[in-house]
């Protein structure tokens, strides 16, 4: 007995160039048609998750392509059927119950819903401009039998979810979807479009940020423990990497092999494109089509970041810096970093973050504030020029020389309690150790978790020490987040909640030319969420 049909609701089943979009009373799905799939299926896909979404068993659905053709059609969202509507007037140019290619006609018919199955499918045209067409018959849908046919993967939306631990400061532990993510140690990534980007196994998958819908997927020949993403002479990649494995993917399917010598040790956050460290004082650059160049570090160097094909050496104790540029044994002169002011005792080398090395000085026997200094370097071949590009005092003399961290992708750098805007030419005394993930530095003290920026102002808190640092914050304002200690292996697209109106705090430090000039008071801390 087929189920009830009434004339309300009625989903929307819009027809665009490679996808379909559902729209169940304000409810809308996105799904992809991809290239493994029929454009029937992914309708059928669409308008039985919409009709559950309303909590129908079936429900009227009136498909729309771009061409301005109307389909009246009935979805069963128990069978997963889309078919024609019955006992309904064809308005089309067409003779019989078919329909014309009109603009504005409807389609119309009579078939008997069925369960789909591989040997039974719809058949239709996707055209190039998007067009649902009938391949043949009396209606627009209708079963062919094919004995051959293979199953069509379901394109589906994640479902939503609770994030198991607490969420991060100014989210809610409701996730609006969640999807399969392997392992503790890999953080998930945006790709070039904004999109986040999933783990499971050897299979990444990218995300349509809003419904967490399949947009890409590409699989790796291993297990994937890193994951990053690049800009490699003007074409994007993904790199994946396991602990001797690496590839690249770009807009095809296949992965781009890179050869990883059997004692390399293979970076992906060491710069703005991949790197394989050897033992033997030489380091591969990756470039998009996975060859690699060989630069050699300098004895008394460390490599501290891959720029574009060049490397960046440092020597952090002396401040000697070296860009090599070529796969020489003749190496650059090396620049010595200017120092602030006359006298300055420099620290240690923190890094470098696109280009801007960042160095740490003790100023006149200053026991109060350290001065932080920007160097661009130049890109001669035979002698690397430094030149200062701005300084900065911030509180404090306590300096971290190790577990250094750098998010290139917003220009910042941190070293133990100190968080420094590289692009703005800013630093600022945290008021605890903490990490760098999404743009901002989350700080955990005894009670609480604060989200600063990087202003050092902190925005919001959470009254619990244990939350969830995400990994990354999509333009919509999802953080996508793992649930790090727990077993269930999920990431979570958490919802943005606002934080109380805080008081307006002052930044720990400015720009100034004198070195040894008073720094600005810390930031206050604002009052926390509701629990």
């Amino acid at each position: 007995m087929s189920p009830a049909v009434h004339s309300w609701p009625v989903i929307r089943l819009t027809i665009g160039e490679g996808e379909i979009v559902a729209d169940a009373n304000g409810d809308v799905l996105t799904y992809p048609v991809l290239d493994d799939t029929s454009a029937a299926d992914v309708a059928a896909d669409a308008a039985a998750e919409a009709c559950r979404r309303l909590s129908l068993t079936a429900c009227r659905v009136q498909g729309l392509t771009e061409d301005g053709e109307v389909y009246e059609m009935v979805v069963d969202a128990e069978l997963g059927t889309l078919e024609e509507r019955e006992n309904t007037t064809s308005t089309g140019t067409a003779g019989g119950t078919g329909a014309g290619r009109g603009s504005g006609s409807t389609r119309s018919g009579s078939t008997t819903a069925r369960r789909r199955t591989p040997a039974r499918r719809k058949a239709v045209l996707w055209g190039s401009a998007g067009v649902l067409a009938a391949t043949v018959g009396f209606s627009a849908f209708y079963t062919l039998q094919d004995s051959t046919a293979e199953p069509v993967a379901t394109v589906f939306t994640p479902p939503p979810a609770q994030l198991p631990v607490p969420a991060p400061a100014g989210w809610d532990t409701y996730g609006d979807w969640t999807t399969p993510m392997t392992g503790s140690t890999v953080r998930a990534i945006l790709d070039s479009s904004g999109q986040p980007v999933s783990v499971d196994g050897s299979k990444l998958i990218g995300h349509d940020p809003r419904t967490g819908v399949e947009r890409w997927t590409r699989t790796a020949p291993f297990r994937v423990a890193q994951l990053a993403m690049f800009t490699l002479d003007g074409q994007s990649r993904v790199a994946a990497a396991a602990a001797r494995e690496l590839v690249l993917f770009g807009d095809g399917a296949d992965p781009i092999r890179v050869d990883v010598p059997k004692d390399g040790t293979i970076v992906l956050d060491g710069g703005t494109a991949p790197r394989v460290d050897l033992p033997d004082k030489r380091t591969l650059i990756v470039a998009a089509d996975g060859s690699t160049s060989v630069r050699v570090v300098p004895a008394a160097a460390e490599p501290i970041e891959a720029l574009g094909d060049d490397l960046v050496a440092a020597d952090t104790r002396s401040g000697r810096i070296w860009r090599v540029t070529q796969d020489s044994a003749a190496l650059p002169a090396p620049a010595k970093l200017p120092a602030p002011s006359v006298g300055a005792e420099l620290v240690t080398v923190l890094g470098s973050v696109n280009g801007t090395v960042v160095a740490a000085w003790k100023t006149n026997n200053n026991t109060t504030t350290t001065t932080i200094g920007f160097y661009a370097l130049g890109d001669a071949a035979d002698a690397t020029e430094a030149t200062q590009v701005g300084i900065v005092d911030v509180e404090g003399t306590d300096i971290a020389t190790s577990d250094i961290q750098v998010d290139r992708e917003n220009g910042l750098l941190m070293a133990g309690t100190l968080l420094v805007d590289v692009d703005a030419k800013q630093a600022h005394r945290l008021p605890g150790a903490g990490k760098l993930a999404a743009g901002y530095a989350w700080v955990t003290t005894n009670t609480e978790q604060l989200r600063i920026n990087t202003q050092g102002v902190t925005e919001t808190t959470t009254d619990t020490a244990r939350a969830a640092i995400p990994d990354v914050i999509t333009e919509d304002g999802k953080a996508i987040t793992r649930a790090e200690g727990s077993s269930d292996g999920l990431l979570y697209a958490l919802t943005q909640v606002a934080p109380r109106p805080t008081a307006t705090p002052t930044p720990t430090s400015a720009p100034t030319s004198d070195p040894t000039s008073a720094p600005s008071p810390t930031s206050t801390v604002s009052p926390k969420e509701n629990p």
